[in-house]
């Protein structure tokens, strides 16, 4: 299984940032046990649990190291393990190297290295980076109604941001570099995005959240922690579709073993070939 890809010019990189165990009844919502346990087979674990990967890519575009989410960093007591600037610093890479972040939503698995503590605060840990998120999305989570149910990490990892010249809120699509176009698709969350990439005539969609496991892609089930579950099936068939017809690369942070792959066709039904 590679671990980096490349799209015409552009290279795609796994960051690991360790192990979420993930229940099959949180992944796939209102799906019964005899179906996701026929269709998971044997990457369900004794304990009944399925192991999904956390973290994100490295994406070099166009002289840039675009850093797509940040996995959960080191504040949330549960989460001490992460590894992901361990995992940039084997691909070469130092916090003063990168120049884009991109927060494809604002869950805290994908916002834990925004920000490090740092005087009694918190700054941005990527000193020299842009930060990319959509304006529907920090709207969404910067409400103080949802800041006070779930605003912990939104506190640490999201607000520090806010005054901060390296906050870029952006809205619709919107190009970061001549390769690299973030597309809503939303559902997961409000303002959920995935990256598009187009190099040289081929193309690739860096997921994020709007799927956790191929299986969402596949059958277009939905997550328990969808914001807004008939969007978020809407969001996975359109986006199946398109990842079909394309024939692009899929690259989604949260697949295992296999980051990389992609959507096709067998005997008329969509199946998963991982790279």
């Amino acid at each position: 299984m590679p671990d980096r890809v490349t799209v015409g010019s552009v290279e795609i990189a796994d960051v690991y940032d360790g192990v979420l165990e993930a229940h099959p009844t949180f992944l796939f919502s209102g799906i019964p046990p005899s179906m996701y346990e026929e269709a998971l087979g044997a990457e369900l674990v004794a304990s009944g649990s399925l192991p999904i990967k956390r973290g994100g890519f490295l994406v070099r575009s166009s002289g840039k190291n675009v850093l797509v989410d940040t996995g959960v960093g080191l504040k949330n007591p549960r989460m001490q393990d992460s590894v992901l600037l361990q995992s940039l610093e084997k691909l070469g890479v130092r916090p003063n190297d990168v120049d884009v972040v991109i927060n494809t939503h604002l869950h805290f698995d994908h916002v834990g290295w925004n920000c490090s503590e740092r005087g009694g605060g918190y700054v941005p840990t990527f000193p020299n980076a842009e930060y990319w998120i959509s304006r529907a999305e920090w709207d969404f989570w910067t409400d103080p109604l949802v800041l006070n149910e779930d605003g912990a990490h939104l506190k640490t990892d999201v607000l520090p941001l806010k005054d901060s010249p390296q906050l870029h809120l952006y809205e619709g699509e919107a190009a970061v570099t001549p390769e690299l176009t973030l597309m809503p698709t939303p559902g997961h969350t409000p303002g959920h995005a995935s990256v598009a990439v187009t190099s040289d005539g081929e193309r690739a969609v860096i997921l994020g959240d709007v799927a956790h496991h191929p299986l969402h892609l596949i059958r277009i089930w939905v997550c328990a922690i969808d914001e807004s579950p008939r969007l978020s099936r809407r969001t996975k068939r359109k986006l199946a579709e398109m990842l079909v017809d394309q024939g692009a690369l899929v690259a989604g942070g949260h697949f295992t073993p296999n980051s990389f792959g992609r959507l096709v066709m067998l005997e008329g039904r969509r199946a998963w070939a991982a790279l």
